[in-house]
């Protein structure tokens, strides 16, 4: 008998399955490509972030509207044509439910996450996904648009700390710099 902690242990999502849970959960008034793209951001790197491991097998690009799934407009193509979602212009709608068998404590997790940033407006989340320290990295301030953002980064997201801001950062699960690339801020 396998415990508990193993089965969560091994637990990942793929894309697909990830996006469909994802939508499951959303409004359908609210069921859009960018709420989409920033909630699976955002539930994404608050696992990582109090986890120190991924969720999915997900990769998120930085582009100029912020974190994205990457390569998520051909992802929804497939899943559309594959009949596990309907696309209407920007409006998302699942057909069917994620495959995945979601452990427990996983599942309340993800679920508070998508029920918080899904209250959220457009705007909103797009403003606070250009805010995360990672996005800011991964651009180089907006700089450099396109690249695939290390999950690693997600250690340093300390805006899911919570209102009394207690959580602790792990040194030794930060990612590591090579400090001859870092660049001078600039006030």
């Amino acid at each position: 008998m396998i415990n508990r902690k193993e089965k969560n242990k091994d637990f990942i999502f793929k894309t697909k399955d990830f996006i469909l849970y994802i939508l499951n959960r959303i409004e359908p008034a609210k069921s859009d490509k960018i709420r989409l793209n920033k909630i699976a951001f955002f539930v994404e790197f608050a696992y990582i972030f109090y986890n120190n491991k991924d969720l999915s097998d997900t990769k998120y690009a930085a582009i100029n509207k912020g974190p994205v799934i990457n390569e998520y407009d051909k992802i929804l193509k497939e899943m559309a044509k594959e009949k596990l979602i309907t696309i209407n212009g920007f409006a998302l709608r699942p057909l069917t439910s994620s495959r995945a068998t979601v452990p427990a404590d996983i599942a309340n997790f993800i679920e508070s996450i998508i029920d918080k940033y899904s209250k959220l407006s457009k705007s909103e989340l797009i403003s606070l996904s250009h805010d995360t320290d990672s996005y800011k990295i991964t651009t180089d301030n907006e700089k450099e648009m396109g690249k695939i953002i290390n999950k690693k980064l997600a250690s340093l997201e300390a805006f899911f700390c919570g209102d009394d801001g207690d959580q602790e950062i792990i040194e030794k699960n930060l990612p590591v710099f090579d400090k001859s690339k870092l660049v001078e801020y600039e006030l």
